[in-house]
């Protein structure tokens, strides 16, 4: 009972410091395969106050929406950047070949990055990302696929040690939740 209630203060001056976490890096590890040549375009973050404004608040543009969270989660880039080097490395860990001439062309919008860690026992992280394919060179590409994926994680806030691999994992569960979509289909 002490343990517990020593981990319950430390987690409650971390939540009331207010300081902003950071987060650093994305690493692959969605165990499928692929194989042939595509190419990461570009993302947008529409939740940024760069783009249209879907909440009443907005959030910049390399900043996972904590809500009412007293600490903001940034990333070092761009969200957008930030999700298409991650789909990149993804890709690339899967087995597919990245090459700038590809006439498969990834790209999408992101809906949605949100972190809710004010629950007593859990931090809940929500992806949403619609992805975009297209296929054909210069004025013959057309969309090829089109569809928004979800990436959703708990996790016991005592038990995880870090809560940029919580943030992460709910986009690497979007990831795969597209990639195992396009597969399934034969787009990719």
């Amino acid at each position: 009972m002490k343990k517990q209630f020593v981990m319950l203060l430390v987690s409650a001056g971390f939540l009331i410091s207010g300081c902003s976490i950071k987060v650093i890096s994305y690493a692959p590890s969605i165990l499928m395969e692929g194989s042939g040549k595509v190419k990461v375009g570009e993302f947008v973050y529409l939740a940024s106050d760069n783009n249209t404004k879907i909440k009443s608040y907005a959030v910049s543009s390399n900043q996972i929406d904590t809500g009412m969270g007293l600490n903001s989660i940034y990333t070092d880039n761009d969200l957008k950047d930030y999700v298409a080097d991650a789909l990149a490395k993804e890709l690339k860990y899967i087995g597919y070949k990245l090459s700038s001439d590809s006439d498969i062309v990834i790209s999408g919008n992101i809906h949605e990055w949100s972190c809710d860690y004010i629950g007593v026992t859990t931090v809940d992280v929500l992806t949403k990302i619609e992805f975009i394919v297209t296929a054909g060179i210069g004025n013959d590409k057309k969309e090829i696929y089109r569809k928004i994926h979800d990436g959703k994680f708990s996790a016991n806030k005592f038990m995880t040690t870090e809560l940029t691999a919580a943030v992460n994992e709910g986009l690497r569960n979007c990831i795969k939740s597209f990639m195992a979509d396009v597969q399934k289909i034969k787009v990719l």
